[in-house]
């Protein structure tokens, strides 16, 4: 019966240490944290327009004619339209110059009445003005309307 006391002594020996030491000894263990980390990514998708289409006309063989009144003077000349797109509505300011390239008169011709196509699209104009000798040349433009 010793034998059976000194066995239930050790039991409740052990049992105490082991109640005593487990805690302690998960307390002294690493400790495991989990952080839980969010992160936004924006993704930007750029688009790159193209370019907006300008207008490219320009005014070729530009000359003066005989006008059936001698008192006028005839300018003609062509229009390109070099540009990717119809262009319509198009007067010419036409500028009479003297020697020293100064505006001596200036005649604009009403909006042509038919649009001029795209990619090398031709049309011709005329523009009237009274003769006057000092004019040595011409200059025109385009003008939208």
């Amino acid at each position: 019966m010793k034998r059976l006391q000194t066995v239930l002594q050790r039991s409740h020996f052990i049992v105490a240490v082991l109640v005593v030491s487990v805690p302690l000894v998960s307390s002294c263990a690493t400790k495991r944290h989990e952080v839980a980390a969010t992160q936004t990514v924006t993704t930007l998708h750029e688009v790159q327009q193209p370019a907006p289409t300008a207008i490219d006309v320009s005014i070729v063989n530009l000359h003066d004619e005989a006008a059936p009144d001698p008192a006028d003077e005839k300018v003609v000349g062509t229009i390109v339209n070099a540009g990717d797109k119809p262009v319509s509505r198009i007067a010419i300011r036409v500028n009479a110059l003297d020697a020293s390239g100064q505006v001596v008169r200036t005649v604009t011709t009403p909006p042509l009445a038919q649009p001029i196509g795209p990619f090398g699209g031709r049309a011709t104009f005329e523009a009237t003005m009274p003769r006057d000798r000092a004019v040595a040349g011409y200059h025109a433009v385009a003008v939208a309307q």
